[in-house]
């Protein structure tokens, strides 16, 4: 069982959050310690132990590749809140000045927690449509980054022009597709060109203004053709327009008859 006996709210909560230790995602390969503390998890929940808490309350946890939906201190009740803030390859969680001594942080995802090292290329789905969610994207340059917030849950922080991100993908066989974003973009802030690379195609497309930059919009930038086998899909700017690119939630290959 866990180490810890949660409260029967938090168990409701949890969906019945104690496993076995030798079934809680043990194929993702967990770290068993960090300096911190240690990780427990399930199918939809993480347990951060924090049986040593850092001097200054912020501790450093991996980057995962899902989203989530709530995130609090397990201190009796009523919860507590946490806040946390995604970096490019890590997230810091702050913690209360009331803690104690050692605090159990609890994370509710979306999804399945995903252990970085244990991320599978996106495969096609019954009716042979991709999609690859922002969770899923590996991120690469200086400040761009997986946001997982509630309100957020994309690819953001897109004010580095160098910066990029990919997908993985696995085709079973060569196939066109019509291509669809998600894209969110500030007032004023539209006009960024970008580059959809896969394979040996290059679809390149501008960012429209949409208000907001987490008031995502569905558009349609054009087609495609995808040998079979694995490869990347990668999202390159040639052209920063404003202060920032895009944020991007969402991209969705739908297969051409």
């Amino acid at each position: 069982m866990l180490r810890v006996t949660l409260p029967l709210t938090a168990l409701t909560l949890l969906h019945c959050f104690p496993l076995a230790p030798d079934s809680l995602l043990a194929a993702d390969k967990w770290p068993e310690t960090f300096d911190w503390g240690h990780i427990e998890s399930n199918e939809t929940d993480i347990a951060f132990h924090i049986t040593n808490p850092p001097s200054n309350r912020v501790v450093r946890v991996p980057r995962l590749f899902n989203s989530y939906e709530q995130l609090f201190l397990l201190n009796g009740e009523p919860e507590q809140k946490v806040m946390m803030k995604p970096e490019v390859d890590h997230w810091l969680i702050t913690l209360p000045k009331d803690a104690g001594d050692s605090p159990i942080v609890m994370m509710t995802t979306v999804d399945k927690p995903r252990h970085p090292d244990n991320v599978k290329a996106v495969r096609p789905e019954k009716d042979q449509t991709l999609r690859l969610p922002a969770c899923l994207a590996s991120v690469h340059g200086e400040k761009l980054r997986f946001e997982p917030q509630p309100h957020k849950n994309t690819v953001g922080y897109w004010t580095v022009a160098d910066d990029w991100c990919e997908w993985q993908i696995e085709l079973p066989k060569e196939a066109a597709y019509e291509i669809q974003i998600w894209q969110g973009c500030g007032k004023g802030q539209g006009g960024s060109e970008v580059d959809l690379i896969a394979g040996d195609e290059t679809l390149p497309f501008t960012v429209e203004d949409t208000g907001h930059f987490q008031n995502f919009r569905q558009r349609s930038i054009g087609s495609i053709t995808l040998k079979a086998g694995k490869q990347s899909l990668q999202l390159r700017p040639s052209k920063k327009a404003n202060k920032a690119v895009m944020d991007v939630r969402l991209i969705v290959l739908k297969p051409i008859d």
